[in-house]
């Protein structure tokens, strides 16, 4: 007679067994899922935190500060900083100047958790803005002269400014497309008039001369502007500062720079504004520096002085005490009205003061090629 098996317990086992297979392979999945999770998680807060750097960059650009950034000395730097919308990240770097023109952007991108960073640089260059003056006045109407008046094609540096060395230019007194246009008060022989030659006639002379500028038009220069004005009357002007006159206060409507370096506030040495009046402008005195841009008719008054270049869509008037501007000055007539330039008025080219209110004002453009990098 057969002996039955004993297999008592075995289901019991196997059941056991099944139980810790099947744990096994649950915890597998659990920790395989909870790695991707991770993983996933890392991914998101890598690509936020590039996302972060890369708005760093692109907002340097956007937000160039050029009253500071661009009087930085080779070598110098300044900070950046900033938090994108929705708190979906945060950057913070520096503008690094390398040269008269080059820049390179630092940019460290943090996720909102602050637990991934990632760096990137860029270079990037200053737009020059491009400005052809061939003359102190350039106009394309009739213009009158005279009384003690004077127009100075030769070039001469601002009093105390730190300008290139080398040889000053001599340009005409005035250039016109038609010097017929051109008639004198108390100007006997053009002595309210030098250069070389005094008067320039360029029948060349269109829109093109007074409205582009290199890469920008009028509309972009005007874009451009750090301070506008309707129509109307302006002064006097004079630069602000706070503390201890080294910040100067930029957002006064009427603190247009300070052109004179031994006379306080100092800090708005560097604060060259682009000025834009959309209508006509009347000055009655103070003084400034930048670009001036004057949609309609310029009236000066009471002595006002101003160091870099004046472009007028209309025309010029000056009477009185007159004014003095350093620089170049464009008038345009569009209006076909006639320009005069009477009473005690200087108009005096100067090529750095031209220099120095563009340098200035040049926004940062990245590079067209290779223009960034990450950083490890």
């Amino acid at each position: 007679m057969c002996r039955e098996s004993d297999e008592r317990g075995f289901a019991l086992v196997a059941a056991v067994f099944g139980l810790v297979i099947i744990a096994a392979l649950v915890t597998g999945a659990f920790f395989a899922a909870r790695q991707e999770m991770s993983v996933g998680r890392s991914s998101q807060g890598f690509q936020r935190a590039f996302g972060a750097a890369e708005a760093g960059l692109n907002n340097t650009i956007v937000q160039w500060n050029s009253g500071s950034w661009n009087a930085l000395a080779v070598g110098d730097s300044a900070a950046v900083s900033g938090t994108l919308p929705s708190n979906t990240g945060s950057y913070a770097g520096a503008v690094r100047r390398l040269n008269n023109e080059l820049f390179v952007i630092r940019s460290v991108g943090q996720d909102p958790t602050g637990a991934t960073q990632r760096t990137l640089a860029a270079l990037a260059r200053l737009q020059l803005i491009q400005m052809d003056f061939n003359a102190a006045l350039t106009t394309r109407g009739s213009v009158r002269i005279g009384g003690s008046s004077f127009i100075d094609g030769v070039d001469q540096n601002p009093t105390g400014w730190s300008c290139p060395s080398g040889t000053l230019d001599t340009l005409a007194g005035i250039t016109t497309r038609d010097s017929t246009l051109i008639s004198t008060s108390g100007c006997s022989g053009l002595t309210c008039l030098r250069g070389d030659p005094k008067i320039d006639q360029d029948p060349t002379i269109n829109d093109s001369t007074f409205f582009k500028f290199g890469d920008l038009d009028w509309d972009e220069l005007v874009a451009m502007a750090t301070k506008s004005y309707p129509a109307g009357e302006v002064g006097p002007l004079q630069p602000t500062a706070v503390g201890d006159a080294t910040t100067c206060t930029t957002a006064t409507l009427d603190n247009w720079g300070n052109p004179y370096l031994t006379s306080p506030p100092l800090g708005c040495l560097n604060y060259f504004p682009i000025i834009y009046v959309n209508g006509n402008l009347k000055l009655t005195g103070g003084y400034g520096q930048g670009i001036l841009l004057v949609s309609g008719d310029l009236d000066v008054q009471g002595g006002f002085e101003f160091y870099g270049p004046v472009i007028i869509r209309g025309s010029l008037k000056t009477s009185g005490t007159g004014g003095h501007f350093n620089g170049g000055l464009m008038a345009a007539n569009v209006d076909l009205e006639t320009s005069s330039v009477l009473g005690d008025a200087v108009v005096t080219y100067s090529s750095c003061a031209i220099a120095r209110a563009l340098q200035f004002n040049a926004p940062g453009r990245l590079l067209a090629q290779r223009s960034w990098a990450e950083l490890f």
